[in-house]
């Protein structure tokens, strides 16, 4: 009697559902990691794996104790090197929208008018450092800033940045309710190695933010007037071939169509 029919038969619908789920869970994994030098860490994770293997064919004793002892301690490593990622994936999860409750509309005109004020930072050379409060709250990083809690102004956004008043230097926060909550705000610098010689502190700082929380970070350079952008651990400059503003409207038009879904299957 044939073999194939014998393990089709024996195959549960729990085992259908357990190769599902993993394979869901690998999949996400793979795109929140995917454009990160994380990925190149795994993809070196997969080549000590597969020497072990040879290794141990070739019955070479030294090199397959070394690697088994490696392996045998990769779950210690792997939290070890992905403490970052690991802690922004499980304070995204769950997460929905950007803006949440908000209007498409609305939230539209607040970032076209957060990025008009970019640009006349950018023709003005003022440098700037604007955070867009997305799903995940940041009352971590208020500590030691002005409490400011004020509608949307583009002119209070302009005057915050202004050189002459002390909390030019640090971040302002937009809620998720489109005010302006907190000014002054210190950031988490990134410890990304890769780092444009052009970039300075307010760009390591949005990039830094942007591994531990899922805002969306603006950034005018003081020097070269650029504007760049930082969301999901990634810092990307207006250029000819990248647009910020579209990119912004891109996230926010993903994210309302995610939350329009979840709308309709609660309903």
């Amino acid at each position: 009697m044939p073999v194939l029919p014998e393990i089709i038969y024996s195959i549960r619908w729990q085992d259908c559902l357990d190769v599902a789920i993993l394979s869901i869970i690998i999949y996400r994994i793979l795109l929140m990691l995917r454009g990160t030098r994380t990925i190149q860490i795994l993809f070196g994770f997969l080549l000590v794996a597969i020497f072990f293997y040879f290794a141990n064919a070739l019955n070479l004793t030294g090199s397959t104790w070394v690697l088994k002892n490696l392996l045998n301690s990769i779950v210690i490593l792997f939290i070890v090197l992905f403490q970052s990622e690991i802690k922004n994936a499980l304070a995204q999860m769950g997460t929905k929208t950007i803006f949440k409750d908000t209007k498409l509309g609305k939230s539209a005109d607040v970032l076209n008018d957060v990025y008009s004020v970019c640009e006349h930072f950018s023709e003005s050379k003022i440098g700037a450092l604007i955070v867009l409060e997305n799903e995940m709250g940041l009352a971590n990083y208020y500590s030691g800033a002005t409490r400011l809690n004020a509608d949307f102004s583009p002119h209070l956004l302009v005057s915050l940045f202004n050189t002459n008043v002390p909390l030019h230097d640090g971040a302002v926060i937009i809620n998720k309710d489109s005010r302006i909550a907190y000014a002054g705000c210190i950031l988490p610098l990134s410890k990304e190695i890769d780092f444009a010689k052009n970039w300075g502190t307010r760009h390591r700082a949005a990039l830094g933010l942007s591994e531990e929380s899922d805002a969306v970070i603006l950034v005018v350079s003081e020097e070269t007037g650029e504007i760049s952008m930082a969301y999901n651990g990634s810092l990307s400059t207006q250029s000819k071939q990248f647009s910020v503003k579209n990119s912004i409207r891109e996230i926010l038009l993903k994210e309302n169509k995610k939350s329009n879904g979840i709308a309709k299957r609660d309903h």
